[in-house]
């Protein structure tokens, strides 16, 4: 079905009522990363999206390849329901057992779910910072432990797995894997998956990963009771476990970073559709490129110490600079925070700014834009918002999208006459509605796309009234001194009306009565002027 801008508006994509009974306005197409194909988005109920997306395990700060991955799994997550009209319920699983936080809890001497605790918040503030939306739930692994094992149970009961005397628990990938055309499943040389740490010698096959991880009940390492002992759960199992309490055996899309294909998402296929007995458990297996160093021969992790704190980066950068980073990167390509690629994007950041700033000129007269027919604004504008929708539905081509929007800009601005002498005479006088039409245009696709900018280029997100009051007060000086400026380039008058010196002061009486307005009380002294806060 083709999308028409008849159908609706740009400014209807943001109000639009999701709540459709009928199909949808325009087919998406995805890429699949299990068929490895461009495929037709079909959720199993028109309209609506059950998705689950790993989250980070939480024992050190987020760094920006996190901030990489949930961005831009945010800005697919934006486009699918505010473009596409999908009600969309998103879980996130949260891995707060796991070796690493342990292991830092015992060096710090704290309870674990201190330091997980502590690193979850800081991970969910971070996101905040960087406007991604918070999911629907969180699902927290220290909250699920008897789901788990009620999970790894049955996984037993169906022939599927096998405990060890140790009391580890195994997925037989003889019994299951090899049944299943799961033979893809990828081995390094010696014939062990790749990020394989269990004890060999108890496996019945090499390949074999682990459910439940046996510890021994005298030791003073975290642990948990099970049938088959103490112990705690495989990373793999976590996720299928916590997905499949909300969505059952169903899933429309599950998400994450490229570097999580294998073998937490294979494993997962793996002990999910043993479980639902279903041979596809999750229909729609979407991968985010990672974010890699200069060189590009690593991501970027916790684990290689080559990291960048999300905080730190915010330090530098705004929100909407490092978002307009991640739009103008395929979401499935590997991308590089290196200096040609942030510059790029602050290219983007202050070509949109320039160009609200220039609107806003050329409502005052300054910009002569008698060249520019409102009909052809309309109509550019008009395409432009059908090929951005067309390319979305590309598999969220957010880089073309971008693309448009800027070539929208350019053509406007090479119809602009900035070669105006600051002349009385000249008086620009052309409409500027058509201008207007073309910013919340661009401002609308900004909103979709998590930028929330107003008329002066800054991000609402970080509005205050503090500011608000800054920008009218700067607007109303600049005023003054235009005004100052065009008395001082008059030609001298002898007639008492027009005098300078009283011009003069007539302005500063007008910018005293503004700035009263304003909040901000100017009083005349005999030495000069002071200026204090209204009460």
């Amino acid at each position: 079905m083709i999308f028409r801008s008849n159908r609706f508006s740009f400014r209807s994509l943001l109000s639009f009522h999701r709540f459709y009974s009928s199909s949808q306005l325009h087919d998406v197409y995805i890429y699949n990363s299990t068929s490895k194909s461009m495929e037709k988005f079909q959720p199993k109920y028109p309209g609506t999206i059950f998705w689950y997306s790993c989250g980070p395990t939480v024992y050190d700060s987020s760094h920006i390849g996190h901030a990489s991955t949930y961005v831009t799994l945010d800005i697919i997550h934006r486009i699918l329901q505010r473009v596409f009209n999908y009600n969309i319920v998103l879980m996130m699983g949260i891995t707060d057992i796991d070796d690493k936080i342990i292991h830092r809890s015992q060096k710090e001497n704290v309870h674990y779910l201190e330091i997980s605790k502590k690193y979850e918040q800081e991970f969910i503030d971070d996101m905040q910072r960087l406007n991604v939306q918070s999911p629907t739930l969180y699902a927290r692994v220290s909250d699920h432990i008897p789901l788990i094992i009620n999970f790894i149970k049955k996984l037993i009961d169906k022939g599927v797995a096998y405990a060890c005397s140790s009391g580890s628990v195994y997925f037989d990938m003889t019994q299951y894997g090899e049944k299943h055309d799961y033979k893809h499943h990828r081995m390094n040389e010696q014939g062990v998956s790749s990020l394989e740490t269990d004890i060999l010698s108890e496996k019945r096959n090499a390949r074999d990963f682990a459910l439940w991880k046996g510890r021994d009940s005298s030791s003073n390492e975290l642990k948990f009771q099970s049938p088959w002992g103490y112990g705690r759960p495989g990373w793999h199992i976590e996720c299928s476990a916590m997905a499949s309490r909300t969505f059952g055996s169903h899933l429309d899309i599950h998400s994450g970073g490229l570097d999580l294909v294998f073998p937490h998402h294979a494993n997962e296929i793996l002990q999910s559709t043993a479980y639902h007995e279903t041979k596809t458990w999750v229909k729609y297996w979407l991968h985010s490129g990672l974010l890699n160093t200069k060189s590009m021969d690593e991501k970027m992790s916790k684990s290689l110490n080559n990291t960048i704190l999300i905080r730190d980066m915010l330090k530098t950068y705004t929100p909407a600079q490092f978002r307009y980073f991640c739009l103008m990167h395929d979401y499935r390509s590997p991308r590089t925070f290196e200096s040609a690629a942030i510059q790029q994007a602050l290219f983007v950041d202050k070509l949109f700014k320039a160009f609200f700033d220039t609107v806003q000129a050329c409502h005052k007269g300054l910009i002569d834009i008698s060249s520019l027919s409102e009909a052809e604004v309309i109509s550019r504008i008009s395409n432009t918002q059908d090929e951005i929708v067309d390319v979305l539905a590309n598999n969220f081509d957010t880089p073309s999208a971008m693309t448009r929007l800027q070539e929208l800009v350019h053509w406007i601005n090479s119809h602009m006459n900035y070669d105006i002498r600051d002349n009385e005479d000249k008086i620009i006088n052309t409409p500027t509605c058509a201008l207007y039409l073309a910013v919340d245009f661009i401002q609308s696709w900004l909103k979709i796309f998590g930028i929330d900018m107003n008329i002066s280029g800054h991000q609402n997100q970080n509005t205050s009234s503090d500011r608000i009051l800054l920008e009218n007060v700067i607007e109303k000086s600049v005023q003054f001194r235009t005004n100052i400026r065009d008395i001082s380039r008059r030609r001298t008058t002898t007639t008492i009306e027009e005098n300078p010196k009283k011009l003069l002061l007539e302005e500063c009486d007008d910018y005293r009565l503004q700035m009263k307005y304003l909040g901000v009380e100017i009083k005349d002294r005999h030495q000069g002027s002071t200026w204090s806060f209204k009460n």
